[in-house]
């Protein structure tokens, strides 16, 4: 195998892989993953052992070299990392702390707190996945680790300081983590000293894929860094991207007129806004580049599939098999399944005499149900920008409940009666990086480096589009009227 020069790294640090793509400067381009370690607790909640991470990617590295991948010729790399991720570091750039991961969702007090102190006015709407209310958790959990805390940042501001010594604070996760004022993007220094916290720990503030630094050999308390600054020094470091918006970049998201949905363990509706739109304000709010990026969310999504799946043994296993059933069955049999929430977790509500339909139209059900719910949430984000009319002409379906043909098959004829022009499209690429979309985004990202102008250029060329393929006549129309008596019946257009 011919040698191959790495131009462009871009790698996605998600709680279960660190997920690397690589990129030469005539377009060829590869993939590698490697399982995540370190995972640990602290106060019994869930979080990441940042010593681990090094190695992982050195790991990720070597596999690359062993397919002759090169990396002397300094390129330029960004990250991806786990959204809300907090690490609480020394004077010496050292994590105090395992990184306290989004997973966390014990800072409910300290929500209410901030609510009343009419910070989430001058943030965003707060959850306590998010990192202020988190912080201030954690401060009230180990009071002396104020004496010894020098900086808060999260895991990707981390990875870059590692590498180039220079600690910047994101702005691709700092406003979603309730940091940043939601108008200027700049950090919310009176409303953070007007808390538990201080403002003064948080570095200075970088857009979302601006240059943080170059690689360079660290010091002796970051020793574990050294093979890779080793490998890739001289290479230009991005600032690293929130996973939602490098999943969206890496979807094809670049402008207002485009919408993604993501069948993933969580389900995910996203769009893009100008800064100044007034808002409903039921959505999360991330930055994207020199937009806002809106985020709606089903908490379970592929994870409801895989407990309904879980609940009845006798179903087969493969899901091609278990797709093909969906597309072959009854779709007059075809009920909804209800979701509730208790205590933070969500149960399925299961219709009188479910069980005792045919396991295909079981299956059917099920997805029909969580594809209504994406349809729904679609249905709030159009409302959610209150001053600009919907002026997307295209949605883009991803993750992996929606490789079904038949939930595209639901999620298109839901769009379609929200608005009849719309045009529904999956990724017209075939590649391990097609469906490694968060990963794909930090690589975009590491090509892009703050030159947003290329954003649109540039998603045209590497996240190549397809129409959705269409239902016959007779199950679509069955479709139609099923998806029409749950939905409010209003259309944008």
């Amino acid at each position: 195998m011919a040698v191959r020069d790495a131009r462009f790294l871009g790698a996605d640090l998600s709680t279960t892989a660190l997920s690397v793509g690589v990129r030469s400067e005539a377009g060829e381009e590869d993939f590698v993953s490697v399982p995540v370690a370190g995972q640990t607790t602290w106060q019994q909640q869930p979080g990441f052992d940042l010593e681990y991470l090094p190695q992982m990617i050195l790991s990720a590295l070597e596999k690359f070299a062993f397919r002759d991948w090169k990396f002397g010729i300094p390129g330029s790399l960004s990250f991806s990392v786990r959204q809300h991720d907090m690490v609480l570091m020394d004077a010496d750039r050292m994590p105090l702390i395992p990184a306290i991961s989004w997973e966390c969702h014990v800072a409910e007090a300290e929500v209410l707190e901030l609510e009343e102190l009419g910070v989430d006015r001058i943030v965003g709407p707060i959850a306590p996945r998010f990192i202020l209310p988190k912080l201030i958790w954690a401060l009230r959990q180990d009071p002396g680790l104020v004496t010894r805390l020098a900086a808060v940042a999260a895991t990707g501001d981390y990875v870059g300081a590692m590498l180039t010594g220079n600690l910047r604070l994101s702005a691709s996760d700092a406003l979603s983590n309730a940091l940043l004022v939601q108008s200027t993007k700049q950090l919310a220094r009176e409303a953070i000293d007007n808390t538990f916290a201080s403002a003064n720990w948080f570095p200075e503030v970088i857009p979302s894929g601006a240059v943080v630094g170059q690689v360079l050999p660290p010091g002796d308390r970051a020793s574990s860094w050294h093979q890779v600054c080793k490998l890739l020094q001289g290479w230009t470091v991005g600032s690293s991207l929130g996973d939602n918006h490098a999943s969206a970049v890496g979807c094809g998201l670049a402008d207002e007129q485009t919408i993604v949905i993501s069948g993933g363990s969580s389900g995910t509706v996203v769009r893009v806004c100008q800064p100044a739109s007034k808002l409903a304000g039921k959505a999360n709010c991330f930055e994207f580049y020199d937009d806002r990026l809106l985020l709606m969310m089903l908490p379970d999504c592929a994870i409801w599939y895989a407990r309904f799946l879980q609940r009845n043994e006798q179903l087969p296993t493969e899901h091609d098999i278990l797709n093909q059933s969906v597309l072959d069955s009854d779709f007059s049999q075809i009920c909804r399944v209800r979701q509730e929430a208790s205590q933070g977790n969500w149960t399925e509500i299961y219709p009188p005499g479910f069980d005792d339909l045919p396991w295909p139209s079981q299956v059917a059900s099920t997805q029909f149900s969580i594809a209504l719910e994406l349809v729904k949430l679609v249905q709030e984000m159009l409302m959610e920008v209150q001053d600009v009319e919907w002026g997307s002409t295209r949605v883009v379906l991803t993750g992996g409940l929606c490789q079904s043909p038949f939930i595209r098959a639901v999620l298109q004829s839901g769009l379609k009666q929200l608005a009849p022009s719309v045009s529904v499209c999956v990724s017209a690429r075939s590649d391990r990086l097609a469906f490694q979309s968060a990963t794909y985004g930090a690589l975009i990202n590491s090509m892009l480096l703050g030159d947003y102008a290329h954003l649109r250029e540039t998603s045209e060329r590497l996240c190549p589009q397809r129409d959705c393929e269409t239902l016959p006549a007779d199950q679509a129309a069955i479709l139609q009227v099923l998806i029409g008596q749950h939905l409010s019946g209003s259309t944008v257009e």
